[in-house]
């Protein structure tokens, strides 16, 4: 039996290699390359900051490349077993069809260290890299919300714009403990040019204060050079919150996720909260999808004499067609809380598995 796993293996091995290669291909080509091509003709970049960008590209394209590798080189190599009638000959020989998927298994585990180690290391540095490449670093308008123990506001900080060193255009509002109608009363609005994060405070730099009176009248203006705003807690979330918020989740390992899923949450950002937790859940739950798309290709790829063979295909394409385009919109259901994360997160890999119970019972396997 080992010489039998060990012929699958590399079957399924070399046949998913090329699957992965082709995705890449197809991938890169139209999009990416595309664009890297006509930046370099047009001498924004030079050569070497082309081929740079290339390969900068390929570790986000690889996290999807690798299970629709995995299914395509599994179902490929089963469609080619059934088809040369060696299948019955395994089986004939004492193997049962669910033994026979064990050599898959085992290279969608590996697929899914592959897939995870890609996803947690190597995406978010080659993201960064292609940032900073294209000076993309900068974010417009961080908004911090200082509220008080009742949850209301007593302070908001409104950064307009932050190149990851230098937050400029910045605007302050302070609140009051007067109440009307329910609503905080603003007692004034800081305009400044710069503002620095010092150790525990926010500096802010040539800006004016203007002082507002219970009744919304202005009462005067102060013109200052430098002021502190925001000490303590508040002005360490709020600078930490600011340098995580410029990175998308994609551009964060596990562990930065979760430092800033403890920001999101101990400032009451409950939206952004809900959506980077499905995000940190989708880091198990996108290269656990290595293991159920290969065993689903020997399944698909599993025919009888007459039934037809691009009906494997055709359902093995539509299932990745489904994976990927439905992601997006249950992010956005989990953000509105309408669905849980953790739900979000592993959905799709339901559908496969769902879709691989149904077939088997079909296939009658």
């Amino acid at each position: 039996m080992k010489l039998l796993d060990k012929y699958i293996f590399k079957q399924t091995i070399l046949a998913a290699l090329f699957g992965i290669l082709i995705v890449i291909i197809v991938w890169i080509s139209p999009e990416i390359l595309f664009k890297i091509i006509k930046r370099a003709i047009n001498g924004e970049i030079t050569s070497i900051i082309a081929f740079k960008l290339f390969f900068l590209h390929i570790p986000d394209i690889l996290s999807k490349a690798i299970p629709v590798g995995l299914m395509l080189g599994s179902l490929f190599v089963f469609d080619r077993l059934s088809r040369d009638s060696e299948l019955v000959i395994f089986r004939g020989a004492g193997a049962s069809f669910f033994r026979l998927m064990v050599p898959v298994f085992i290279l969608g585990i590996i697929g899914y260290i592959a897939c995870f180690i890609t996803m947690d290391t190597l995406i978010p540095r080659s993201l960064l890299d292609i940032k900073a490449i294209k000076n993309e670093i900068s974010q417009n308008y961080f908004v911090y919300v200082d509220k008080s123990n009742t949850d209301k506001p007593r302070n908001i900080l409104i950064i307009g714009n932050y190149d990851g060193k230098n937050c400029t255009n910045i605007k302050y509002l302070k609140f009051s403990d007067i109440i009307s109608s329910d609503t905080p009363v603003i007692k004034s609005i800081i305009t400044a040019d710069k503002a620095k994060w010092v150790k525990d405070h926010w500096l802010l730099i040539n800006g004016l204060e203007y002082h507002i009176a219970p009744d919304g009248v202005y009462k005067n203006i102060i013109k200052f050079k430098s002021q502190n705003e925001l000490s303590g807690k508040s002005a360490e979330k709020s600078y930490k919150l600011l340098i995580n918020s410029n990175k998308r989740p994609s551009e964060m390992n596990i562990k930065q996720i979760k430092y800033h899923l403890n920001l999101l949450k101990s400032t009451g950002m409950n939206d952004e909260f809900k959506y980077m937790s499905t995000k940190l859940y989708q880091r198990y739950s996108l290269p656990f999808s290595c293991v159920i798309f290969a065993l689903c290709g020997v399944i698909l790829g599993y025919n009888k004499p007459r039934e037809k063979r691009l009906l494997g295909f055709t359902i093995g394409v539509a299932l990745i067609f489904i994976y990927y385009i439905i992601s997006p919109f249950l992010d956005m259901l989990a953000q509105n809380a309408i669905l849980l994360p953790v739900i979000s997160a592993w959905f799709p890999n339901f559908i496969v598995i769902t879709t691989m119970i149904v077939l088997i019972k079909l296939k009658q396997i």
